[in-house]
């Protein structure tokens, strides 16, 4: 286990020294002073827009450091030639793997936890009282990184190229955002083998609109707390899934 903090813990050193968090961080932050402007352009309520636009910069761009930062972790080291150096350490494998994974959910955690402070922030301005619910929405993205920086770790374990696994990691992202729409599509369809590979492939893929509760946040209604939960077990049982997968293709590859 301590073998797994250190390596955490330079995994953090390197992932917020890297320029894709820094341009992917400013330009979120610029974004959601910009929703400012925007809420000023339309007759609907200031807040309103704030909040959805800002919930949504920040879902998006802490997906995408995920996703570039984990899609590398591995690969890119093995592309660098450190790998070389960090398994000739005192190092397996297995801390290897799950010490860039804490490092990278710690990182993308840090710029959840600022982006949000900063939306918090210009909601106070307009209001002078936060809803508590944008603090559970902020959760709810740090779960859905969980699962797609597993994602990213295991496509990397796998990939011979950043440049592959990090294409891979952002399809399946899209895919997980349109799973409803497959399981919508599997109610139409009259094919017996169309509807088993449609439940297949809504199994396979990551329901990442599970974590989407923006719009229930922007209109004030109470999210419930067994829902929540459900959605926390969810998220760690399939990040857990694909760390295990990652680490068994990471363990049989040569280098």
């Amino acid at each position: 286990m301590k073998k797994i903090i250190i390596l955490a813990q330079k995994s953090f050193c390197k992932s917020f020294r890297s320029r894709v968090f820094f341009v992917f961080f400013l330009f979120a932050i610029m974004l959601i002073f910009l929703s400012i402007l925007l809420s000023l352009l339309t007759f609907t309520e200031e807040i309103k827009i704030i909040k959805d636009v800002g919930l949504a910069v920040i879902s998006i761009f802490s997906s995408l450091i995920a996703i570039f930062l984990s899609a590398e972790a591995v690969v890119g080291e093995i592309e660098k030639k450190t790998i070389y150096i960090l398994l000739s350490k005192p190092t397996d494998k297995k801390s290897f793997l799950f010490g860039s994974f804490l490092g990278i959910i710690w990182t993308v955690g840090i710029a959840i936890l600022i982006n949000g402070g900063t939306l918090i922030f210009l909601i106070y301005l307009k209001q002078s009282s936060v809803d508590p619910g944008i603090l559970l929405a902020l959760l709810f993205m740090e779960l859905e990184v969980l699962v797609i920086t597993s994602i990213g770790i295991m496509f990397s374990s796998l990939s011979s190229s950043a440049l592959t696994s990090t294409f891979l990691c952002l399809f399946l992202y899209l895919l997980g955002h349109l799973n409803p729409q497959l399981i919508a599509l599997k109610k139409v369809v009259q094919s017996q083998i169309t509807k088993g590979f449609l439940t297949l492939v809504s199994v396979v893929i990551p329901n990442l609109e599970l974590f989407n509760i923006r719009e229930m946040v922007v209109e004030g209604k109470l999210i419930n707390l067994i829902y929540t939960g459900k959605i926390a077990f969810y998220s760690l049982i399939y990040s857990g899934i694909c760390l295990i997968i990652a680490y068994l293709l990471f363990e049989k590859r040569e280098f």
